[in-house]
Formats: structure tokens, sequence, C-alpha cells
């Protein structure tokens, strides 16, 4: 009886460290924190000089990631998201336009209405539809929602949203000299590998900006190379996302 009760505990403890964390807004922004793998996530909008050399990193290293791309970023650039689909990597919605959703201090005043965002996230999924993309995974916008627009998109269209882990700023990596929030890639790179001493990287999700305002000339994705190798040496693995 005892033996039986101890295998009951242990298996219920499993379960509960596999399953996915939500935010309270409602999106998956970790996974499986039982297991030493790392979900990279990229993002593309207005710029895109990064791509290629993020592609060619990721094709060297034999790593998949996940990329969530907007509407407008898909109509520039046909040919670069069939060449990242046929490397095997995920591609999913980021919004059609940019959209800023709701507002950055009162989070719970939305900025659009319901038929403005349906229509925002419907034009940007058809975009990925004509290219053979279909998935019910979706990336805000700015990263940056509220209930409101989890639970319209969750009714209407069936819509899971997923974000990034807080704690290491990587989604920082676009910011400008120019601002106060400004972080450098050093620190950036620092903050991951100190979060990762801390606390781990189980199951994080972690985002980096492969296209940057030019004003900013030093480039997160640059570092890359040398993140991955930090990370593989550490016992972690990388996955993309599968819905």
């Amino acid at each position: 009886m005892r033996r039986l009760i101890f295998i009951f505990l242990l298996v219920s403890v499993n379960v509960s460290a596999q399953e996915k964390l939500y935010e309270k807004e409602g999106a998956w922004y970790r996974s499986d924190t039982a297991q030493k793998a790392i979900y990279l996530i990229f993002t593309g909008h207005d710029f895109d000089e990064g791509f290629p050399f993020v592609m060619k990193t990721l094709n060297e290293e034999k790593v998949k990631a996940s990329f969530f791309l907007t509407g407008t970023f898909v109509q520039k650039h046909r040919r670069l998201i069939k060449d990242i689909m046929a490397e095997g990597h995920f591609v999913g919605p980021h919004s059609d336009r940019h959209l800023l959703y709701c507002d950055w201090v009162k989070r719970d005043s939305l900025l659009v209405s319901g038929k403005e965002l349906k229509h925002d996230y419907l034009r940007n999924l058809k975009r990925l539809n004509k290219l053979g993309i279909f998935t019910n995974l979706f990336m805000p916008p700015y990263e940056w929602y509220n209930r409101q627009v989890n639970d319209l998109l969750k009714k209407s269209f069936g819509v899971e949203l997923v974000n990034f882990t807080p704690g290491t700023s990587s989604n920082a990596d676009y910011t400008t000299p120019n601002v106060v929030n400004y972080k450098s890639s050093q620190e950036i790179y620092d903050r991951i590998l100190d979060y990762e001493a801390e606390r781990g990287l189980n199951g994080f999700h972690l985002l980096i900006h492969p296209g940057i305002d030019p004003e900013r000339t030093d480039k997160l994705y640059l570092r890359l190379p040398d993140l991955l190798n930090e990370l593989k040496t550490k016992g972690y693995r990388f996955e993309r996302f599968d819905d």
C-alpha cells in the first residue's frame, strides 16, 4: 500500500509540472518546466535585416525555432517565409498591421473595436493560409494584449495566444540608445545567463527580434551563435511550437 501511494504522488507531481503556464490575461507564456527545452521565438514586421543571419545560424546549429510574422511582413517576404518553412521552423501570425490593441498603462482599455481586432487577425491569417500555413497559435502585436483580446479571439476563432516568458529582458533588444528603457545586447545576454543560473530556463519562451531599427547598431541577434552554444553546454535543447 505504501508503495502504491508513493507512485501515485510521483505521477501527480510530473503531470502538474508538465502543464502549460498561462499569464493572468490568458496567453501561454511558458512550456513544460520539467523539460530542459527552450523555445526560441522570432517576430517580424517592418525591419528584416537580421533574418539571413538568424536563418544561417539556426541551420548551422541544427536548431528549430518559431516565427510570428505580421501581414505587412508576409506581403514583402513570401520567398523568405517559404524558406523558413522549408527549414522546418514554425510560422504563425503576429497581426496584420501590428496594431496596438490596448493601452500601455490602462491595460483593460481597448484601442480597437472587436470588429477591427477580428479583421486584423483574419487578414494576417489569410495571408499565411495562402502560403500553406494553418495554425491556431497567435502572438499579439507588441506582445501586449488584455483578457478581452484573448477571450474574443478564442471564442471567435479558437485562437490560443502565446507570449514570451518574462525575466531576461530579451524582448528589449529593439530599444534604441535614445530611450530610457534601452538595454544593450551585452546586458541582455548577461541577464539571460544570470536568469538561467538562478532559476533555470526549462520551458522558457525566449523572444529575439531579427529586425531592428537602424538607430540601434548593437544587435542582440548577432550574439545568437554564442548564446546557443552557451546554453547547449548547459544541457538545453531547442524546440519549436507545434499546435
